[in-house]
């Protein structure tokens, strides 16, 4: 069951907190005029714009640009969880010594920065100190504006190629020639177009297509080598990871 807490603080122009626990519903097509940051404590969250999608695992921050088109999902039924911060483009602009941020990176991949938003909201009454500290690290992860149509236009191939080798890994520097790209340029581009590696995608698009088999009753071990996974251990652990429950509960909800 689904449960959601709201608070204001005081200070940095009155800035607001969401939480969400075990979310799998999704609002329609809507923007805000700040940026919304926000923790994934569980499962995978998918960010849709109106032209491109992002994923964010459990563990990152996902980041809504300022007035874009969006809606927030969760990958599996079973819902995730997240930890939201609205934040002001100014106050922002204030921790970047004054240099407007026009946008911040899609998936940010930061530990130290996760924990010390995650403290924000597990500490009443949080020292303006610790909001500062936070705020310069979230506007170091400053960005240009993503141009327009990359995904189409430059990685449109990739769920073909996919299924092109349904149970066989795909080496990262092979598939980079497939795109004309050096390496790191690759994981780059792709990174910021998708919000994640070119290997973790590869895991995300190979375990979607393993919920339709498991719903055939096809054997877990069958599942786990046909979409190319080490083993049954490797195929579950990431299933749970990802979805934020096991294949066995993906079949058999309670």
């Amino acid at each position: 069951m689904p449960s959601f807490q709201y608070k204001r603080v005081g200070c940095f122009d009155n800035t607001e907190l969401f939480s969400s626990e075990n979310e799998n519903d999704y609002f329609p097509f809507h923007f805000h005029d700040f940026f919304c940051v926000s923790l994934i404590t569980n499962g995978t969250e998918i960010l849709k714009n109106t032209e491109q999608e992002f994923i964010a695992p459990a563990g990152t921050i996902s980041i809504t640009q300022v007035n874009e088109v969006h809606r927030n999902f969760s990958l599996s039924p079973a819902g995730y969880s997240y930890k939201t911060i609205y934040v002001n483009p100014e106050v922002l602009q204030h921790f970047s010594n004054n240099k407007p941020v026009m946008a911040l990176e899609r998936v940010i991949y930061d530990v130290p920065l996760f924990n010390n938003l995650l403290h924000l909201f597990n500490t009443e009454n949080t020292a303006a100190q610790k909001w500062e500290t936070s705020f310069k690290m979230l506007a170091g992860h400053a960005t240009d504006p993503h141009p327009k149509n990359s995904w189409a236009s430059v990685f449109y191939r990739i769920d073909e190629i996919i299924d092109a080798y349904p149970n066989k890994p795909i080496d990262t520097d092979w598939l980079a020639k497939k795109f004309c790209m050096s390496k790191f340029h690759f994981i780059r581009e792709f990174k910021k177009a998708k919000g994640v590696t070119p290997q973790t995608y590869i895991m995300l698009y190979r375990l979607g297509q393993s919920k339709k088999l498991l719903l055939q009753n096809i054997p877990l071990t069958d599942i786990a080598y046909s979409q190319g996974f080490y083993d049954p251990s490797h195929f579950t652990n990431s299933f749970k990871k990802y979805f934020g429950i096991s294949p066995s509960r993906f079949v058999q909800p309670e």
